[in-house]
């Protein structure tokens, strides 16, 4: 049996984890390799194109399906897109 290590980022709020979150999906979705917009990611995602703006704009956080789906998008994992700044 693996020892598992010890979860560092506790001491993140759920306010800061919602401007990380928010701030990261906006950078990645602008960058030249995707360079997409807020309609076409939101498409692929199959949601709403005002719900991703919401979620963009850190105005809430989306479904854990959501989430996945987006981290697996970027290459990511969830805990990178939702608590470590990639811009």
């Amino acid at each position: 049996m693996t020892q598992r290590k010890p979860y560092n980022n506790l001491k993140i709020t759920e306010e800061d984890m919602l401007d990380i979150f928010s701030a990261n999906i906006h950078y990645l979705r602008k960058l030249p390799r995707w360079n997409l917009s807020q309609e076409t990611l939101a498409r692929i995602l199959h949601i709403p194109t005002k719900s991703y703006r919401k979620y963009e704009l850190g105005r809430g956080f989306p479904p854990v399906f959501v989430v996945y789906h987006l981290a697996v998008y970027f290459g990511y994992t969830m805990e990178e897109l939702l608590t470590e700044k990639l811009f």
